[in-house]
C-alpha cells in the first residue's frame, strides 16, 4: 500500500508540473486531492493567515503571489519516500531570481503528504527537508 502512496504523490507532483508548464489544467489536480484536503504551511504559517490553506483555488493563488516577484523562477522534488502507513516525504529545491537583480535565491523544504483511500488528504510544509523527514519519523 505505501508503494501506491508514493505513486500518488508522485503523480500529483508530475502533474503540478505539467500544469506550470501550461500542459494541463489546474483542476486536473483534484483527481489527486480529497474533497477536504489540507494545506497546512507549518513554517511557513506567517506568510498565510491561521497558517492553513483550505482549498486548491487559494493555494494556488497563495503560490502565484510567492512566485511573482520573480523573473526566473523553478522546483524540483527531489526525494520521494515511504513514511510508513499513510504517509510520504517529498524534499524540494527551489530557485528564483528576483526582478531586476542579477542574483538568485533558492530554499529547500519538504512536505510530508497524508494519503488516504488513494487521494492526498493533507499536505504539511517544513522549511527545511530535515525538518520533513524528522516529523514522519525518518532521518536523512
Amino acid at each position: 500500500m505505501s508503494q501506491k502512496n508514493v505513486e500518488v504523490v508522485r503523480d500529483f507532483l508530475n502533474t503540478f508540473a505539467e500544469v506550470d508548464e501550461g500542459l494541463t489544467d489546474p483542476q486536473r489536480l483534484t483527481e489527486f486531492l480529497a474533497p477536504d484536503v489540507r494545506i497546512d504551511m507549518g513554517g511557513f504559517s506567517a506568510l498565510v493567515e491561521g497558517g492553513e490553506v483550505l482549498s486548491l483555488d487559494d493555494f494556488l493563488e497563495f503560490r502565484a503571489a510567492w512566485m511573482e516577484p520573480y523573473d526566473d523562477f523553478s522546483y524540483e522534488a527531489g526525494k520521494i519516500l515511504d513514511a510508513g502507513v499513510n504517509r510520504v516525504v517529498a524534499t524540494f529545491h527551489q530557485r528564483g531570481k528576483p526582478r531586476d537583480s542579477d542574483s538568485w535565491v533558492e530554499m529547500h523544504y519538504g512536505v510530508v503528504y497524508t494519503v488516504e483511500e488513494g487521494l492526498i488528504s493533507r499536505a504539511q510544509f517544513y522549511t527545511t527537508p530535515e525538518e520533513a523527514l524528522e516529523a514522519a519519523g525518518l532521518r536523512e
